[in-house]
C-alpha cells in the first residue's frame, strides 16, 4: 500500500486570489536627520519695538482710513494709544532698574521678571516713578492727559464710550506730542544702536504725521476765531479737548465748547468743578487740606456755586480771572468774607461797601 502523506498547507485559503504583496524596499537612512523648517516664524518684540508698533498702527488710524478719521479709527486710536503710552513708560522704567516695573517692587525677582509673571504697575505709578525716582523732567499736566487716555481706553474696554469725536482727535494729538518728545529725550539715548536706528526711522514717519493731525486742530480752531474773538473774557480752556474754545457762559445751552461741542446743560456747577479739577488742577478737598480756599464757591451776582476764582480767559491770560459759569459774571475785585464763612464778596473798595457776604451781614444786623 502505497504511503499516504499529509497536504502541504501555505496558511492561506486554498484558491484565495488576494496575495500578499511583497514589501517594499526601505531607503537607507541618513546618519543625520534632515532639519524641518518651521512653518511660521516666532512671535518676537522688544519692549520698545512693541510700543512703537502700537504707535505706528495710532497713526495709521488718525491719517490713513476716513477723513475725518470713522468712530472705528477712534476707537483703535484710544486702545493702541494708551497701550504705546504704557509700554513705552515702562521700557524707559525698567532702564533704572527692572524691580520699578513690579506693582510692589519688594516683591521683584529676576526668574519672574524673565518669563514676565509678575503684577506689573500701572501706567500713571510707572509715570510718577520716572519723575521722582529716576528723576526725569516730566510735566504733571501731561500724567492729566495720559489719566484721561487711560479712563477712555477702560471705557471701551470693559463697558463702551460715547464721547466726543473732536475731543478724542485733539487729546489723542496731545499724549502723541508728550511720546514723541518722551521717545526723543528719555528714550533713544541708552538703545543699542541697531534698536536707536530703527526708532528714529519711525520716528521721522511719527513727526509728519503728528504734524498733519496738528494742522488740522489748528485749522479747526481758525474757523472758529471771529467768533470765539466776541467772548474773549468768557473763553477759557475746555476741559474735555484742551483747546481755548469754552465759552463759559451758562446762558441759554449752558458752558459750551465750540471746538468739540461738549455741551454742560443747565449744569454749569458741573462744567466749573471740572474745569478746576482738570485745567487747573485744584479740588475742594486738595485745597482746604493744604490750608487754601476752595477753587469753586457761590456767585456773588447770581447764587450758584459755579465761581471759579482762579478762572485764566483768553482775554486775561496768564492772570486768574474769577469767572461765573452759571452767569458769566468776571469781577475784578472780589475778597473772602470777613466773618470767616468761606463765601466771597464782590468788593467795590467805596466807603460804603462792607466787607461781609449777605448772610453774614444779615447775621450781624439781626444782633443789634
Amino acid at each position: 500500500m502505497a504511503d499516504q502523506t499529509e497536504p502541504q498547507h501555505s496558511g492561506e485559503p486554498e484558491d484565495s486570489a488576494e496575495q500578499i504583496p511583497a514589501p517594499a524596499t526601505v531607503p537607507a537612512q541618513s546618519a543625520k536627520k534632515a532639519k524641518r523648517p518651521s512653518p511660521r516664524p516666532d512671535v518676537f518684540y522688544t519692549p520698545v519695538s512693541n510700543g512703537m508698533d502700537y504707535l505706528v498702527s495710532v497713526l495709521k488710524h488718525l491719517t490713513e482710513g476716513a477723513t475725518p478719521p470713522s468712530a472705528r479709527d477712534l476707537k483703535y486710536t484710544v486702545l493702541h494709544l494708551q497701550a504705546a503710552t504704557e509700554v513705552l513708560l515702562k521700557a524707559r522704567l525698567a532702564r533704572e532698574h527692572f524691580s520699578l516695573i513690579f506693582a510692589d517692587p519688594l516683591q521683584a525677582n529676576r526668574d519672574a521678571w524673565k518669563k514676565g509673571d509678575f503684577k506689573s504697575c500701572g501706567t500713571l505709578e510707572a509715570f510718577d516713578r520716572l519723575r521722582n525716582i529716576a528723576g526725569l523732567p516730566l510735566e504733571r499736566e501731561d500724567a492729566t492727559r495720559i489719566k484721561e487716555l487711560s479712563d477712555h481706553r477702560n471705557a471701551l474696554q470693559h463697558y463702551g464710550l460715547k464721547h466726543n469725536a473732536y475731543a478724542i482727535e485733539s487729546r489723542a494729538a496731545r499724549v502723541l506730542d508728550f511720546l514723541i518728545t518722551f521717545i526723543h529725550k528719555h528714550l533713544i539715548p541708552g538703545l543699542e544702536p541697531a534698536e536707536a536706528t530703527s526708532v528714529e526711522r519711525d520716528m521721522d514717519t511719527f513727526r509728519l504725521k503728528l504734524k498733519g493731525i496738528e494742522t488740522l486742530v489748528k485749522q479747526r480752531m481758525n474757523d472758529l476765531k471771529s467768533e470765539l474773538a466776541l467772548a474773549a473774557d468768557l473763553t477759557v480752556k475746555c476741559p474735555d479737548c484742551e483747546q481755548w474754545a469754552m465759552i463759559a457762559d451758562g446762558g441759554d445751552e449752558g458752558p459750551t465748547c465750540l471746538f468739540c461741542h461738549q455741551v454742560w446743560p443747565e449744569d454749569p456747577e458741573s462744567a466749573a468743578a471740572n474745569y478746576a479739577w482738570i485745567i487747573l488742577g485744584l479740588d475742594d478737598h486738595s485745597a482746604i487740606q493744604d490750608g487754601g480756599d476752595p477753587p469753586v464757591v457761590d456767585c456773588p451776582a447770581c447764587g450758584a456755586y459755579a465761581l471759579v476764582t482762579e478762572a485764566v480767559t483768553v482775554a486775561g491770560q496768564p492772570d486768574a480771572t474769577p469767572l461765573c459759569f452759571s452767569c458769566g459774571s468776571v469781577f475784578k475785585d472780589l475778597i473772602r468774607c470777613e466773618a470767616g464763612c468761606g463765601a466771597v464778596v464782590d468788593f467795590a473798595h467805596d466807603d460804603d461797601s462792607i466787607p461781609l457776604c449777605p448772610d453774614c451781614l444779615e447775621s450781624r444786623i439781626a444782633r443789634f
